[in-house]
């Protein structure tokens, strides 16, 4: 597979909230495959890390396997960070791309959870489903509004699309199918283990979590490895459990007449059925 010195040969584009880590941590176990160092470089992003250049990105990978790999679920966020299939098709453009997906109401129902246990979000304020907010979790959902200028940069054949009740289900055919789309041989899975399990994240202090979200506590955490991270993690989830109570009835219904639109072209887009999803 061609690609330039340093540069990535697959990207998990996204979704966010659909597996994207479980997926990254099966794919760092294999042994021809260099995973960025942090999951998520989010290099092509405009307002994060673009400005630092190819050559802080190609310092991402060890350089230890011949095919390298990253994970960032920004690049599906087209509404607030437009224009990433075309800087990455610039600076590789024979990249092959893996768009892992869930039924759109869970998982905008999961981001919005974990809004509410970041402090972000508060659903039940008025004009929340008129709010930026609102917005901003429902456009990773639009997964054909995320897809589409994809396809028109690559094309099909170069996008690997999948659903995580899939993954969840029957994680090594599914993983046999990435395996040949990145072109690494197959090669049996282990297991992968809970992956931004809100449940856990839930039991965090908040004082610790809004430190983790700190710049000084984002240098802290560059310090060290993915691995001693969620030790770390684990160690402090000891304290009151802060998961939300369940969202109203009503909110969800929004959300179902607002997604399924775009599902309903996803599916025309694709050809996959996903049929376990409610839109």
């Amino acid at each position: 597979m061609a690609t330039a010195p340093g540069l990535p040969h697959f990207i998990v584009i996204g979704a966010m909230k659909c597996g994207t880590t479980t997926l990254y941590r099966h794919l760092a176990d294999h042994p021809q495959i260099d995973m960025s160092r942090d999951k998520e470089t989010d290099f092509f992003v405009a307002e994060k890390n673009w400005d630092r250049g190819l050559d802080w990105y190609a310092a991402q990978f060890s350089g230890r396997g011949p095919v390298r790999g990253e994970a960032s679920p920004n690049y599906t966020k087209r509404r607030d960070f437009p224009g990433v299939p075309a800087r990455i098709a610039a600076a590789c453009p024979e990249v092959r791309l893996i768009y892992i997906l869930r039924d759109p109401v869970a998982r905008a129902e999961s981001q919005l959870r974990h809004g509410i246990i970041m402090g972000d979000l508060s659903p039940a304020a008025e004009g929340f489903t008129d709010s930026h907010e609102y917005a901003h979790i429902l456009d990773a959902s639009r997964y054909a509004h995320q897809l589409e200028p994809y396809l028109a940069q690559f094309g099909r054949a170069a996008i690997l699309v999948l659903d995580f009740d899939d993954l969840r289900r029957d994680p090594q055919t599914v993983m046999d199918r990435v395996h040949a789309h990145v072109g690494v041989a197959p090669r049996p899975i282990g297991r992968a283990g809970a992956a931004n399990d809100s449940r856990e994240l839930a039991r965090v202090p908040a004082p610790a979590l809004r430190f983790a979200r700190s710049p000084l506590g984002r240098r802290v955490a560059g310090l060290v490895g993915r691995d001693t991270r969620d030790r770390i993690r684990a160690a402090l989830a000891r304290g009151r459990d802060r998961r939300p109570e369940a969202l109203p009835e009503a909110l969800r219904a929004r959300m179902r007449d607002d997604l399924a639109p775009d599902a309903a072209r996803l599916r025309a887009m694709t050809g996959l059925d996903f049929p376990g999803w409610s839109v």
